[in-house]
């Protein structure tokens, strides 16, 4: 199976299980006539669209979360929906609180966006508040036992399989060498051949696998950063097992090689199963080299991180223990808590967007009750929905938005005027829901075209025509233009943060280079190599996302983006040429002068602070001459990435 399609069969099994979430509690609203079980059609579409997937434990978790938080909005809402003033400072409290959901995570700034919309909503107070709170809250609870009891979807199985398989390959790589061990007659290039080969197919199908998944995920989840760390840890693991090779080869480091196959074998059971299995070994490695003890060290820290998946720094004994000590409860509410402090500073972007929905919600809830009393929550969800916190990804929303509720909205029009069979429509709703669901990660505009006829049927299907299609098509360009406005007042660029993601690339740039002049010459523990090379991997991922936001926006605010990209591009060849000196073997690595060092952390204080004051530093040492490769292109890079930052 490719990897697109592995990665694309899950969400078409979501959608299917979305749609049958919204569509049976619709039929059954239309066949009784009671327009109220409209809310139960609700909750099971907005409960299959906060569903976080990842394990049960987790999923479980958040999804009470939602349906608590959810149905006490719509309680509390739909009780001060006639006293306009209460109800919308009560829904910009909403819209402030939701907001740092954001710092959170991935999931949890979804389903804070979904209660926003959901508190919108209620505001209209249609109905009895408790008795909607209760329809929604039974609706979301239906949707939660079709994706985790009844129909369980896994979106990150296909990841997982295949980084299993790279694992067992390794695993595979460790045994042969330790039969090798055995077999006076063994053939060493063989080995090498045939498994080598094998690790780097099995990788390289996994990194496609991971490439076409985070394509279709937006924001990030613990079992996402976890996958990916372990896939970054087996890349790390196949350079060292080749070096490894040829030290077993030489009759050094063989007894190492029985508990390394083991714990690779134990990764890639922990990743299909799920199951805990045995604790990796806490004794201490003594025996062995360097290259030996850091691999056995890592395998253990990958063995635990492969078994709590849904814990970020799982590799940390810390974090299990903590896990085991308070539960997953009072340890996830803990480093929620921290993350929501941490968002508590007017320098956050996350803190200036939450004031900023705050305002727009109560201002759209206003204009909305004026303009359109019918479907005054249209507006204040329009403008929920496309504010962004940064100006880029709001004026795209605005025309995405404005656009597939043109079309959406005509599609439900041809339904509601041409299809009278309730029955009919119902089935109509399986193939919109499913596609609204599929494109959700990856066309926001086909996303609110799909959706936009599923919500109307489901909100308006007693009150059809033409009229509740042109009334949505207005109030939803009325909210996107009041989005707008919020957007451009006091804009968040990302022009201003680019820079400091600049400067944290270069500094954990810095810690790398001199990690590697002090532990590659004298072969001591490589664990804290490993650990800054992964740090400059996730600075360079969130300067690249920063770049991303830049190029988003409008042409007067991306001045530089040019010059950034370069710089991120000769930033990671730097890095390449600092790796090639940690995984040279030890005869063919060059001496590595103090001289280079002093002049590549020169080039980049240099760079740092023209990117982030301005300030032209004046060169203190002049390159040194006659230098081997690789510390040639790591002198020759670290200039090129003065000289771009200075241009």
């Amino acid at each position: 199976m490719s990897p697109r399609f592995a990665v694309i069969a899950p969400d078409l099994a979501r959608g299917v299980r979305a749609a049958i979430a919204v569509v049976v509690p619709f039929y059954l609203a239309a066949q009784l006539n009671q327009p109220a079980l409209a809310w139960l059609a609700l909750g099971g579409w907005l409960g299959a669209l906060a569903d976080p997937t990842g394990t049960r434990r987790a999923r479980a978790l958040a999804m009470a979360v939602f349906v608590i938080a959810s149905s006490a909005v719509i309680a509390i809402a739909g009780s001060l929906a006639h006293q306009p003033i209460a109800a919308a400072l009560f829904i910009a409290l909403v819209g402030f609180t939701s907001s740092f959901a954001r710092a959170i995570n991935g999931p949890a700034g979804v389903i804070g966006t979904l209660v926003m919309l959901i508190a919108a909503i209620a505001g209209a107070g249609t109905g009895s508040p408790l008795a909607a709170a209760g329809l929604f809250a039974g609706g979301a609870v239906w949707a939660v036992g079709l994706s985790s009891i009844v129909w369980p979807g896994w979106p990150h199985l296909p990841l997982r399989i295949a980084l299993a398989k790279a694992y067992a390959e390794l695993a595979a790589y460790a045994e042969a060498l330790a039969a090798a061990v055995r077999d006076p007659a063994a053939d060493w290039s063989a080995i090498a051949r045939e498994h080598q080969r094998r690790v780097r197919a099995a990788l390289e199908h996994t990194r496609e696998t991971m490439l076409a998944l985070r394509a279709r995920r937006s924001g990030e989840t613990p079992v996402g950063t976890n996958l990916r760390v372990l896939l970054g840890d087996a890349e790390l693991h196949f350079f060292r097992v080749i070096a490894l090779a040829d030290e077993v080869e030489a009759g050094r480091d063989r007894d190492m090689l029985a508990e390394l196959a083991e714990t690779y074998r134990g990764i890639a059971q922990r990743l299909v199963t799920r199951e805990p299995g045995d604790p990796a070994r806490a004794e201490p490695v003594t025996n062995g080299s360097a290259l030996a003890r850091g691999l056995l060290v890592w395998a253990r820290k990958a063995l635990v991180r492969a078994r709590d998946l849904d814990i970020l720094g799982a590799d940390d004994t810390a974090a299990p223990i903590a896990h085991q000590l308070h539960g997953p409860l009072a340890v996830a509410l803990r480093d929620a808590g921290q993350a929501v402090r941490g968002a508590l500073s007017w320098k956050s972007p996350i803190c200036h967007h939450a004031v900023r929905v705050a305002i727009t919600c109560a201002v759209a809830y206003g204009v909305g009750r004026a303009a359109s009393p019918t479907h005054s929550t249209w507006v204040t969800v329009t403008a929920i929905a496309v504010l962004q916190p940064y100006l880029g990804a709001t004026l795209v929303r605005i025309v995405e938005r404005i656009i597939g509720t043109i079309v959406g909205g005509a599609i439900a029009v041809g339904v509601m005027m041409t299809i009278q069979d309730q029955r009919i429509i119902a089935l109509l709703m399986v193939p919109l829901a499913v596609a609204a669901v599929i494109t959700r990660t990856r066309s926001y505009r086909l996303f609110v075209l799909f959706l936009t006829p599923v919500f109307v049927l489901v909100t308006d299907r007693w009150h059809p025509g033409y009229y509740t299609a042109v009334v949505r098509i207005v109030d939803v360009a009325l909210g996107a233009a009041l989005a707008g406005v919020a957007a451009l007042i006091a804009p968040s660029t990302e022009r201003t943060r680019l820079p400091e993601a600049l400067a944290t690339l270069i500094d954990a740039i810095q810690r790398y280079l001199e990690l590697t002049f002090e532990i590659v010459p004298t072969d001591a523990d490589r664990a804290p190599l490993a650990a800054a090379r992964r740090a400059t991997g996730i600075a360079f991922e969130n300067a690249e996302v920063s770049l991303e936001r830049m190029l988003a926006e409008p042409k007067p605010l991306r001045r530089g983006n040019a010059d950034a990209a370069v710089l991120l591009t000769y930033g990671r060849r730097l890095t390449a040429a600092l790796t090639a000196l940690d995984e040279a073997r030890r005869d063919e690595r060059p001496v590595m002068p103090e001289l280079v060092k002093q002049d590549v952390t020169a080039a980049l204080a240099q760079a740092r602070a023209h990117i982030t004051t301005g300030t032209t530093i004046e060169r203190s040492t002049q390159p040194p001459v006659n230098v081997q490769a690789p510390l040639d292109k790591l002198v020759h890079y670290a200039a090129l990435v003065r000289q771009i930052a200075y241009a």
